[in-house]
């Protein structure tokens, strides 16, 4: 079997660069869509070529500038400017879009805020002192704003105003309401930088033992369309008791009796739903306008021949 200079094989390397296409199409869309063109991109694709050279050191050992420029395949003159310019690349601040999580999983699995049969007590936004929206949000982070958080789950329908000064949580989900809001924009680069992680990691086929968990399960040669809504209600009303079983499980094993020294590390599980777009085989020239030629269509142009 041929292989490159890297000892990866010739069809290999194009079957991960198709791959590669394939993905980057909903992921082009979006940002054609937010006005993103692909010199932006490109500067952000070179820069994570750089970054990832930098980062990954097999031996330990801090590579050089000229050896970043070999292995990302970039000049050192560009290796230069992204480790010289720490705002080249980009970065964003977090969103409250974690603290919000965590106060709805903590309103519905703290025994301190739960009154009979498991329901979530309604609460005051600041009295009492020890039970109140405010406290739950301070156990969360005592650096974020209580009002900022209950803003947003009021926004997304989680939290529910009940009376004058109380309110309620009614759903233990908190799904975005705006797009291309922040927390949108924050949750689309944390799942697919999660699920890309999954997926790069259980290629090592050196530790087989400690594959992480990566299943999938779909329609043989496909599913119906008109039994799409059907499938779709299922699989969310058996995905939500799976995850809130997983949000359970966490909420007894990571509560507030653990050890809060001990060396920790973000894991969850992300559930989705696919649909895959219609096939996109068809050649590229066959779904644009035909050129126009200059000597046809473009009647500024002086022949070059004599009258």
């Amino acid at each position: 079997m041929p292989v490159d200079v890297h000892g990866v094989a010739i069809g290999a390397r194009q079957g991960l660069l198709h791959a590669v296409r394939r993905v980057l199409r909903p992921i082009v869309r979006l940002l054609i869509r937010a006005g993103i063109g692909y010199n932006e991109f490109a500067d952000v694709a070179r820069g994570a070529y750089i970054e990832r050279a930098i980062r990954e050191r097999p031996n330990g050992i801090p590579p050089t500038r000229d050896r970043v420029s070999f292995v990302a395949g970039v000049s050192r003159q560009q290796v230069d400017y992204y480790i010289d310019n720490e705002w080249a690349l980009p970065t964003a601040r977090p969103t409250l879009a974690r603290v919000v999580i965590e106060v709805v999983h903590r309103w519905h699995t703290d025994s301190n805020y739960l009154g009979p049969y498991g329901i979530p007590l309604e609460l005051e936004f600041d009295s009492p002192h020890d039970r109140c929206f405010q406290s739950l949000v301070r156990e969360v982070d005592p650096t974020a704003s209580a009002g900022k958080v209950l803003e947003q789950l009021l926004q997304a329908g989680s939290v529910t105003h009940s009376g004058e000064k109380h309110y309620r949580a009614i759903t233990r989900w908190f799904i975005y309401p705006e797009a291309l809001s922040p927390h949108r924009i924050e949750y689309f680069g944390d799942a697919l930088t999660d699920l890309a992680h999954t997926v790069e990691y259980n290629f090592n086929l050196v530790d087989t033992d400690s594959k992480r968990l990566e299943r999938c399960v779909f329609a043989d040669r496909g599913l119906p369309r008109d039994l799409l809504p059907s499938f779709e209600a299922y699989a969310q009303e058996r995905t939500n008791q799976f995850l809130l079983d997983i949000d359970d499980w966490l909420a007894r094993s990571v509560g507030t009796g653990s050890n809060e020294s001990a060396s920790r590390v973000h894991a969850g599980v992300n559930v989705f739903l696919y649909v895959e777009p219609p096939s996109a085989d068809q050649a590229l020239s066959a779904l644009v306008q035909p050129s126009r030629k200059f000597g046809i269509s473009d009647n500024s142009r002086v022949s070059s021949h004599g009258s």
